[in-house]
């Protein structure tokens, strides 16, 4: 009986992590990573205090499905900001996934898109606060060759008072 409870609990942390994929959208086959103001204004300057958008998109513009491997549950982007090479805050911060190894397929035309409010997530307590300085945001995702997502760089932004 015990088994039988592990594994039902198991089988629901699976599948209630199928929702936490992000959703196929259509980026008109674009590729972006840019930050912008609360207002969708994009900029590399803020204020301390201040939240603003980290956004990211990749469409298979391939004739071929692509595959790939994730090693856990969670969402296929995923932000991060350091400041030197400290790190700050992500995307995921207060969020756990369930470990897995699961293989997808990126099919033609689909898109993997993200949008991040920095630089906290309304898991946290305290939320982050960035206080004024230099600061990098980088973007983790599937890496595909044939799409040289090798090109999509770190984004250097600037918080002042």
């Amino acid at each position: 009986m015990k088994k039988a409870l592990i594994s039902l609990a198991v089988l629901c942390v699976l599948l209630s992590s199928c929702f936490l994929l992000e959703p196929q959208m259509n980026c008109d086959g674009e590729t972006y990573f840019y930050l912008a103001d609360t207002n969708g204004t994009s900029g590399t300057i803020f204020y301390t205090g201040e939240s603003f958008y980290v956004k990211f998109c990749l469409t298979n513009t391939t004739e071929d499905s692509l595959d790939f491997t994730m090693g856990d549950s969670g969402p296929f982007i995923r932000f991060y900001i350091y400041q030197d090479d400290q790190y700050i805050a992500g995307s995921l911060d207060g969020l756990g996934f369930y470990l897995p190894i699961l293989h997808y397929k990126f099919a033609p035309g689909d898109s993997m898109t993200s949008t991040w409010l920095a630089p906290t997530t309304i898991w946290q307590d305290p939320k982050v606060t960035l206080s004024p300085g230099d600061y990098r945001a980088i973007v983790d995702f599937p890496q595909f060759d044939v799409l040289q997502t090798d090109t999509i760089g770190d984004i250097n932004f600037t918080v002042i008072e």
